[in-house]
């Protein structure tokens, strides 16, 4: 297929290859990168590279979308996924069926300064604080691209080779050019994989530690955490107990608030004590002008308080969740409160603590830098949390989906970034303890040691060009020195010249070098060889110089002799068909009258004997009329003008009519024709029956004029839309050796035949061409004696049956009918006038057209009998100016009487505006049929 300029073909090898090699691409794609970067480090860009060498734009371009498809399923870089996406589709436009330097200009130069720039300036956006993740960003994804290239296209020379079919008429590639890109190509590729492998496991190194890291630290922090809690939880309960070991209310007072006083000392994280009884209401408090405060703002009651009444009802010590401190302070506060209890054990009041948040900071800041900490209470409020992390206490923590099986890397946390996470439950207080580390730390740190490592990977492929330079220079210096020396070979010197040789030498160079020496000493030799030959050579185009002018003078005069012999050629053959021609037109005007004669002498009643003498004219006039009617034929088939009128025909009628017409000739020798029809042959074909009819006339005639007595059989059969004829006789048979003469002009098998049966001997020589014209043939089997058999076979298609009224009736001519008849011959005159007048038919008669036309204009006449041949003005030309200025011009009907016989004088007729064509001579019943069907139509 071919839309515009570029043209592909569909296979199912091709369809194939493009399916793996979609699979093979997207599958590279599609693996996780070897490290964390903010680049895009993918291995499948080389299977769209190869996909668009390999195959035109139409296939390449989709194949290059699906292998990338995997790259924006990803989070990466927009600009770096658009850049290794275009760029296969970039080399299906400007490099397939290029040039080696063509795939290299565009992928690795104009791809290059494309897209290096716009990746710097998005990188610069989202990482311009670290330059080291900037550039190694802009370089993993730069690497990802290059390393497609070269691979992409490594696999496409080596599976398809420099050989192959581009559109420059010749490419060259120097061997430093070759060896410096596939050096440097391999270096790249090779170190690429080792580099990408070092920085993967120091990744994964740094990883293990930080975890490892993280989860010491999450392990000292929960015990540290728990011992923080326990030690002042302890604190409270060491008070409410000493209030409960049987102090009197007298005392009370004094040891409660020497107790808060003690408590405050010994705990400075606490921010406040309180002391309620068991109404809830407050009777000692620290510092002692809380409780003046706690009752001027109406809050010196704590029963709607958790640390109170949970307390009161269940008897044991309580750990609040974190909450906003009212009344006695608005600092975000930890509650921690014990039951006062009498001597029954019943509780009478609590003590409670309010531990500041911020007395957290202390176990954060032994932390290592970057390492951040989150404290969050059973109803995921935060407790406390690092600066870092910039989380507020009493707000949500973050919440993870994948609890409690979330990975150690969680993504859209604190700050909607990527964090090293590890958690851990703390059970005696329901809290939960979390490590993050920031990923982009991580990161940072790694590309410090990926840049250095890509850095060198540029320099190692710089080296490999290097190498391949050096190595190519070895390779080529002596190729270069040897092709000078070939240069510089001259075959008229005679001494041979060793060729310069090195002190390095290469084996095959070597070899290649000593047998051009060999060769050259040959070479000599031959050219030797070749200036005596060219001596001889000389002599002898003397010799055939002199040869050919006198052949030249003999060629110009057969040519001349030629060219004359083929002009006359051409004239006798026009004469000859002018000829004939003429003399058809000139016999057949006088049969006319003698047929015509006959015919109407034979409607009277004559005596026997003269009516006898009248039949025996008749039949002598039409065997006449048969002759030249085959030598017409003849001369049209010898001369190519014979053709063909393919219609529908009733094949059965055809068939039935002709062996009807030979049937009384057959029954005056004593036998009769057998037609068999097979049961498959269709009522009706496609043929040319009037050349179809003459066939079978032509055989028929043959087979009763040598047959005897016997019988004449006719079988028709049709297969595979093809009609097949045979005629078999039991006449006298033909022998062996006359059988390829019977089919040429004028000839017959034995020169007795004419003698005793009579015939031209141009029956069958017509038949045969007939059946050739059809696209048939025609072929003989006989055996002396015993009888002949002609068959013939001819294309023909099936065509819609013609359906025919059994009585078909035949249209009568009406009466008061007025013809006038246009005819310079008085003889045919009179014939037709007198078949007229025998019916009472009314008929003018004019010797020229220019009359016919005259009277035609003067009288209504319902049929005019036109000849052709007219002097004055011709029977074409009068039948034009009646049809274009007559009295009667749309119902006149013409019907052309004439001795042209040819199909093509028919047309001529036809086109001149006539309705039908009748040929002399003219019998009368054909006429009035003629007549009577043209009045009809109208």
């Amino acid at each position: 297929m071919k839309i515009g300029s570029i043209s592909f073909s569909f296979s199912w090898s091709l369809a194939l290859q493009a399916l793996l090699v979609c699979v093979l691409g997207a599958g590279l794609n599609a693996l996780n990168p070897p490290f964390d970067s903010t680049g895009i480090a993918t291995f499948g860009i080389g299977a769209a590279v190869y996909a668009s060498l390999r195959f035109s734009p139409f296939i390449s371009i989709p194949i290059a979308l699906v292998v990338s498809l995997p790259l924006w399923l990803n989070d990466g870089s927009i600009v770096g996924k658009e850049s290794l996406t275009l760029l296969p589709i970039v080399l299906s436009f400007f490099g397939y069926n290029k040039s080696l330097k063509q795939v290299i200009k565009v992928g690795a130069g104009f791809w290059s300064i494309v897209f290096l720039p716009i990746l710097v300036l998005e990188h610069s956006l989202y990482d311009g604080d670290n330059a080291n993740m900037l550039f190694s960003g802009v370089l993993v994804t730069w690497v990802s691209g290059v390393f497609g290239l070269v691979t992409g296209h490594f696999s496409y020379l080596a599976v398809h080779g420099l050989k192959r079919q581009t559109s420059s008429k010749s490419e060259r590639v120097t061997l430093h050019f070759l060896f410096g890109y596939f050096f440097s190509g391999c270096f790249f590729v090779a170190s690429m994989a080792v580099i990408y492998l070092s920085v993967s496991l120091f990744q994964q190194q740094q990883e293990r530690q930080i975890h490892s890291y993280m989860s010491q630290r999450v392990n000292v922090l929960e015990f540290q955490l728990s011992n923080f809690i326990q030690q002042h939880q302890s604190a409270i309960i060491s008070a409410a107990q000493v209030l409960s070991s049987g102090v009197s209310n007298s005392d009370f007072d004094n040891a409660a608030v020497t107790n808060l006083r003690v408590l405050a000392s010994h705990n400075p994280e606490f921010l406040t004590f309180l002391i309620a009884d068991d109404n809830g209401d407050l009777t000692h408090a620290y510092p002692p002008s809380l409780l003046d405060k706690a009752r001027q703002s109406g809050l010196s009651n704590v029963a709607y308080r958790p640390y109170f009444f949970e307390v009161m009802q269940t008897g044991k010590p309580f750990l609040s969740n974190v909450f906003q401190g009212r009344g006695f302070g608005n600092d975000p506060i930890v509650a921690l409160s014990a039951p006062i209890t009498d001597a029954d054990g019943t509780p009478k009041g609590i003590v409670e603590g309010s531990l500041s948040l911020k007395s957290f900071s202390a176990i954060d800041n032994l932390s290592l830098g970057g390492f951040l900490m989150l404290i969050e209470d059973q109803k995921g409020e935060v407790i406390y949390a690092s600066k870092g992390l910039k989380m507020k206490p009493l707000t949500k923590a973050p919440f993870y989906i994948c609890e409690p099986d979330c990975a150690v890397e969680v993504e859209n946390g604190p700050q909607g970034k990527t964090w090293l996470r590890l958690a851990k439950d703390m059970p005696f207080a329901s809290w939960k303890v979390s490590y993050y580390f920031d990923k982009r730390l991580l990161m940072a740190s790694m590309s410090n040691y990926l840049l250095k490592d890509l850095l060198l990977l540029l320099a190692l492929s710089a080296f490999g060009t290097f190498t391949g330079y050096v190595v190519a220079k070895m390779v080529g210096a002596p190729i270069r020195r040897l092709v000078r020396y070939i240069a510089e070979f001259d075959p008229t010197q005679k001494e041979v010249v060793k060729a310069p040789q090195r002190a390095l030498h290469i084996q095959e160079l070597s070899s290649l070098s000593d047998e051009f020496v060999s060769l050259e000493a040959r070479l000599l030799d031959a050219f030797e060889e070749l200036k005596v030959a060219r001596e001889v050579e000389q002599s002898l185009n003397v010799e055939l110089g002199e040869l050919n002018q006198s052949l030249e003078k003999r060629i110009e005069e057969k040519t001349e002799h030629l060219a004359l012999a083929l002009k006359e050629a051409e004239a006798a053959n026009v004469a000859k068909t002018q000829f004939l021609a003429n003399m058809s037109h000139e016999i057949r005007t006088p049969m006319n009258g003698i047929i015509g004669s006959c015919e109407l002498m034979l409607e009277n009643e004559l005596p026997e004997n003269v009516s006898a003498r009248a039949k025996t004219i008749s039949r002598s006039a039409s065997n006449l009329l048969i002759i030249l009617d085959s030598i017409l034929d003849w001369s049209k088939i010898e001369s190519g003008k014979m053709l063909t009128d393919i219609q529908s025909c009733a094949i059965r009628e055809l068939l039935e009519a002709s062996c009807d017409l030979y049937r009384h000739a057959a029954q005056v020798k004593g036998y009769d024709i057998a037609l068999y029809i097979n049961q498959g042959v269709p009522n009706a074909l496609n043929i040319d029956a009037g050349k179809v009819s003459q066939i079978i006339n032509n055989l028929l005639s043959n087979a009763i004029k040598f047959t005897s007595d016997g019988v004449v059989t006719v079988n028709v059969s049709y297969a595979h839309q093809g009609l097949k004829i045979s005629v078999t006789d039991t006449g006298i048979g033909i022998a062996p050796n006359k059988l390829r003469l019977i089919f040429d002009k004028f000839e017959q098998a034995d020169s007795s035949t004419t003698r005793n049966f009579g015939g031209t001997g141009l029956g069958l020589a017509i038949s045969k061409g007939l059946v050739e014209l059809l696209g048939g043939e025609l072929y003989v089997e006989s055996e002396l004696g015993k009888g002949t058999s002609f068959t013939f076979h001819i294309p023909a298609t099936v065509s819609e049956e013609k359906e025919h009224a059994e009585n078909e009736v035949i249209p009568s001519l009406p009466d008061g009918l007025r013809v006038l008849l246009a005819e310079d011959n008085d003889i045919n005159a009179e014939i037709v006038m007198d078949m007229l007048k025998s019916s009472n038919i009314k008929c003018i008669r004019t010797k020229n057209g220019q009359d016919a036309v005259k009277a035609e204009n003067r009288h209504d006449f319902d049929v005019i009998l036109m000849d052709c041949q007219m002097p004055i003005m011709d029977g074409h030309t009068a039948s034009k100016l009646i049809r274009s200025e007559g009295r009667n011009k749309d119902t006149v009907r013409i019907i052309a009487l004439t001795a042209n016989a040819f199909i093509e004088d028919k047309n001529a007729c036809l086109e001149a505006g006539m309705n039908a064509h009748l040929s002399k001579p003219i019998r009368k019943q054909v006429l009035f049929d003629c007549i009577a069907r043209e009045l009809a139509s109208v």
